[in-house]
């Protein structure tokens, strides 16, 4: 049947309606379009392009370096221009270079080649290399030589296998080794980045610290890549960016481990700290009845013998200086590591700091000695014994 005037009417009417929405709908998707480009282009511009298609899901990456376990945490959307996981294992990627340079072993290792030299003869070393032995040095002689990089020689006169033993080195063998220790018989050339000993048979121990510069190695890869929150941990040696996401945000946390027993001890809060632990609980050997410790007094020559079970060192900025403090301090005891705390307040530790010291008192009971230096360089001491 023929349409009616009015039945074209209506059929124009719907028909100009169906061509404004479609023409509405093309132009929102025109819109839409153009919206996500100029997003694209943005993103391109400011180097951010990757943040469009990242995975920003959270990750724990664990893997075993420098003979124990490492872990990074990083909390989901962390980074600018990687996902949590890439980051991860970038921040592996520098632990892994600390530990190819200053492992005592290993082609590649500045160390093993050092070690193998005659005396005054020169080797070049890498940056980062020359940078953990530069503070190695200075922590030297900030503690008048508690702190020593090279007592290799004598610790290789002792097995700290946590058994217990009959054998003692003789003094003719303690003598010698000593003879080679001394971080002013290493030479240096700032020019070049050249290292030499001035004596054969001297060796080069990074251990206390490497361990901790490869945390803060770590850390900053975190930080250069965008994340502020997030815990690098490297056998219990931590440095933590940031705090732990939430609402509201928390402090990340960690333990210290009672020297005497299984459980922690005490939680410490964190953001933005570092923390390191020296002790005795670990490495150590029994003889005639008595703990030896794995550190040895540059000054002696001997093992640590009990005393000194645990110290902590919270650091704001850095894990190594937290772990050359911590070795330092078992060295020096609670007496006269209470005073150079005091002493290096207004200077080294002005930025802040927090020491907790486990001695060894009467009975075995554990005495508890807390430092906090706050930072316009006061320092708050308190004792207190372990409840067991």
């Amino acid at each position: 049947m023929p349409k009616t005037k009015v039945d074209l009417v209506y059929t124009m009417e719907e028909g100009n309606n169906n061509s404004q929405s479609q023409r509405r709908r093309n132009g929102a998707g025109r819109t839409l379009i153009l919206a996500f480009l100029a997003m694209v282009v943005g993103y391109y511009l400011a180097g951010n392009i990757n943040r469009i298609w990242r995975d920003t899901s959270g990750v724990k990456h664990d893997f075993e370096v420098m003979r124990t376990y490492a872990r990074i945490t990083i909390p989901e959307g962390e980074g600018f221009d990687l996902s949590p996981a890439e980051l991860a294992r970038e921040a592996e990627k520098a632990v892994r270079r600390v530990n190819d340079l200053m492992s005592p072993r290993g082609e590649a290792s500045d160390i093993a080649r050092l070690n193998s030299l005659a005396a005054n003869e020169w080797r070049e070393v890498d940056p980062l290399t020359w940078t953990v032995v530069m503070e190695a040095l200075r922590w030297n002689r900030l503690t008048d030589g508690a702190f020593d990089p090279t007592i290799g020689p004598v610790k290789r006169l002792f097995r700290f296998d946590r058994e217990e033993t009959e054998k003692w080195p003789g003094e003719g063998e303690l003598r010698q080794a000593k003879s080679r220790v001394g971080a002013d018989k290493i030479l240096f050339n700032r020019e070049g980045m050249r290292l030499a000993f001035s004596q054969s048979g001297m060796t080069l121990d990074l251990g206390a610290i490497a361990k901790c510069f490869a945390v803060d190695q770590a850390a900053e890869v975190l930080i250069a890549h965008g994340v502020k929150n997030a815990v690098v941990d490297i056998g219990g040696e931590l440095r933590v960016i940031g705090q732990k996401p939430g609402n509201p945000p928390a402090p990340w946390r960690t333990g210290i481990r009672n020297p005497r027993g299984d459980e922690p001890l005490e939680e410490l809060p964190l953001a933005d700290a570092a923390v390191a632990t020296s002790g005795d609980y670990e490495n150590y050997f029994i003889y005639k009845g008595k703990r030896y410790e794995h550190i040895i007094d540059p000054r002696t020559g001997l093992p640590l013998a009990e005393g000194t079970a645990s110290v902590t060192v919270v650091h704001p900025a850095s894990c190594l200086a937290a772990d050359a403090l911590a070795t330092s301090l078992c060295v020096l005891g609670p007496k006269a590591g209470g005073e150079f705390i005091r002493a290096q307040a207004l200077g080294l530790f002005s930025s802040g700091l927090r020491v907790i010291m486990l001695t060894v008192g009467e009975g075995g009971k554990l005495i508890r000695t807390e430092y906090v230096v706050d930072k316009a360089g006061g320092v708050s001491e308190n004792v207190s014994e372990v409840t067991p």
